[in-house]
């Protein structure tokens, strides 16, 4: 039962005990107000589970002589989700005997939050805003592993600003950097959801597409092609790309995917530019 008073109430986090079996036998007002639920008689920590916070299995744990962190996303009946903690031990008694367990729990939405948008913002490139090259890369990982695992075909595009030097000499730095982003948010808007895409290097972006053909790449990076073919960029009146584009098909690692995509490319600039090349 709760303890009334109890200095437990003045804690901003909560407290709680349980017995042998489980059941709820002491909490603070701070665990009610994260949990949203108010024990009942025998009340256990079924009720206060979710999928991505076990409270229900890590007491069984407890009860097993573990001590228990777990930290995970939880929504209480009625509320906004909550990133909450929780650190659970066992109790004893004199015999050595466990006769229950005790913990703690708190709420630390506003740390996760942070730390969520850290973990993002890392993971752009700055002057872009698109995924940067570590990150970019990451994804292309994934998606290697993943054509393994489902046999889904997916496409590499890698594209060049044409002539990129000239416009930094001709308008200056400031409006290649206006080019630069302003094509990467042209590139963004006409990819899929499914998509992603990063700056891979100076002029150099990197678009993987899962569940996508050879030739879903290449008409991917046609599209693109002639989007940016015909979008004036600020006082630079004309800007082409070039696209080279490879498969992930045929157990192809990262390095050769993004060789062959690197070789297409080469042969679509030694090409005459502003056009589009493939390998296999």
């Amino acid at each position: 039962m709760k303890p009334d008073p109890s200095s437990w109430d003045q804690l901003p986090i909560g407290l709680f005990a349980f017995d042998t079996f489980g059941r709820i036998i002491s909490y603070n007002d701070s665990f009610v107000d994260l949990l949203g639920v108010v024990p009942m008689t025998s009340s256990t920590f079924e009720q206060c589970t979710t999928s991505t916070f076990d409270l229900y299995g890590a007491v069984a744990r407890v009860l097993a002589g573990e001590t228990v962190r777990l930290a995970g996303w939880y929504t209480p009946p009625n509320r906004q989700p909550r990133f909450v903690r929780t650190t659970m031990s066992p109790s004893f008694q004199a015999d050595g005997r466990i006769d229950g367990g005790v913990g703690v729990i708190e709420d630390m939405t506003e740390q996760r939050r942070y730390e969520e948008r850290m973990e993002h913002l890392s993971s752009l490139d700055p002057l872009t805003e698109l995924f940067n090259r570590k990150k970019v890369g990451d994804v292309l990982t994934s998606a290697v592993q993943d054509t393994v695992d489902t046999k889904a075909p997916a496409a590499v595009i890698m594209l060049d600003i044409d002539y990129f030097k000239l416009v930094n000499d001709t308008f200056g730095h400031p409006t290649g950097d206006l080019v630069l982003r302003s094509i990467a948010q042209l590139l963004r808007r006409n990819i899929r959801k499914t998509d992603s895409i990063g700056r891979w290097g100076g002029e150099e972006f990197l678009i993987v597409a899962p569940q996508s053909t050879l030739t879903d790449g290449i008409q991917l990076a046609d599209k693109l092609r002639q989007k940016i073919n015909d979008e004036p960029f600020g006082p630079v009146p004309h800007v082409t790309c070039s696209f080279g584009v490879s498969s992930l098909d045929g157990g192809k690692t990262v390095e050769q995917a993004l060789q062959d995509a690197d070789e297409a490319l080469y042969v679509a600039k030694n090409s005459g530019r502003n056009q589009v090349s493939s390998k296999r």
